[in-house]
């Protein structure tokens, strides 16, 4: 089975801005790339076919590039309008089914991501995974127009009940890795505070080392 992936990432240099009392503009660029780079990471070593970054600005297309990862400028259009662009543009290459990752998920593995695929295997299938904070942190879809997928805001609930509209085989998959995505300082305490390495991880270490000198 042909799957390509779809990692939405917001423009850098003004990302994560609810952590804004926290850390600098500098600072929160810095860790949104270290943790985009723990999710392609994950990708590379998991069975995906392809990997693709939509998102706006030169950095984003350079970590793309680095990771062999295709680049789909959102141009002019909201971020969630630009991945449904992205989706159809999967179904256009007869791919045969989808997964849609956030880039604020550092701690998703390989083998998160696999049994994802393996969930939604069945043709005319949808996988979701649920945020600690009960949003969307994962999408499956086999194939990649099975239903009229949504992102953003309560989206989780709106492609239950896509799915549940269409009849299509429905699945969760549950992951603590996968459902704590970092936005706020509690996030970055547990992201410090957890047994892997990742370069997500180091980064915000470095950025609270700095501070204590200061």
């Amino acid at each position: 089975m042909e799957v390509f992936a779809i990692v939405p990432v917001k423009e850098l240099s003004a990302s994560k801005r609810q952590l804004s009392a926290v850390l600098s503009p500098e600072e929160r660029c810095s860790l949104t790339v270290a943790m985009l780079e723990d999710v392609l990471k994950a990708l590379k070593s998991s069975m995906i076919t392809e990997i693709i970054i939509v998102g706006a600005g030169s950095l984003a297309q350079q970590v793309a590039d680095k990771y062999g990862a295709s680049y789909f400028s959102k141009g002019r259009v909201g971020l969630d309008r630009a991945v449904k662009k992205a989706v159809e543009w999967c179904l256009e290459k007869k791919v045969d089914a989808v997964l849609v990752l956030p880039a604020n998920i550092p701690l998703t593995s390989s083998k998160d991501i696999d049994r994802i695929v393996e969930l939604g295997s069945e043709e005319r299938s949808v996988v979701l995974s649920p945020s600690l904070s009960g949003g969307m942190n994962a999408l499956f879809l086999n194939p990649p127009n099975v239903i009229q997928a949504c992102f953003g805001p309560n989206c989780f609930f709106q492609n239950v009940e896509a799915a549940i509209k269409k009849d299509v085989i429905i699945r969760f998959y549950s992951s603590r890795d996968i459902a704590m995505d970092v936005d706020s300082e509690e996030d970055l305490q547990r992201l410090l505070e957890t047994e892997k390495n990742t370069t997500s991880k180091q980064a915000f270490q470095k950025i609270t080392q700095k501070k204590e000198k200061n």
